[in-house]
């Protein structure tokens, strides 16, 4: 059973409803008329972002949520990431997405930006001075290993 029929049959189908209020008002934000049926709007995004009318009318009559190939279609349009469209929509959880967008780093050691990153810091001032801090404490390390190899003159 696919993961969105699952949840319908455990009651998790909410992210239907949820999924749908959320466009609904994300259309509305971006500038897109569709306070009736056939005010415009509707057809106008659906032109934009290449989806089908038909896709654009499901979601807010609250009857599916789209596929993730068409979730990638739209995320541009409505600016925001795949990931995030995915886990609204109940297709993906928030771990799962950032399980895929980091990339395994076993067999070589994390760059600061990596660590900043799956550390939860991601203000770009904030990853700056971890980093800063990271390559000055890797410096001292190393001046700490050779100093110790250094073999002592008399």
């Amino acid at each position: 059973m696919r993961r969105n029929e699952q949840e319908r049959t455990q009651g998790g189908g909410d992210h239907v409803a949820e999924f749908g209020a959320w466009f609904e008002q994300r259309l509305t934000e971006l500038g897109y008329d569709i306070s009736r049926p056939r005010s415009g709007g509707r057809g106008k995004f659906a032109k934009d972002a290449g989806v089908s009318h038909a896709t654009v009318s499901r979601i807010l009559t609250r009857t599916s949520v789209p596929t993730p190939d068409v979730l990638a279609t739209m995320a541009p349009h409505l600016g925001v990431s795949l990931g995030y469209l995915l886990v609204l929509g109940g297709k993906a959880t928030a771990d799962e997405v950032n399980r895929a967008a980091e990339p395994s780093v076993s067999g070589r050691r994390l760059t600061p930006e990596e660590a900043a990153r799956q550390l939860g810091i991601d203000d770009q001032d904030l990853t700056q001075l971890f980093v800063t801090m990271a390559q000055q404490m890797q410096a001292q390390q190393r001046a700490r290993t050779t100093a110790t190899r250094a073999p002592e003159r008399h």
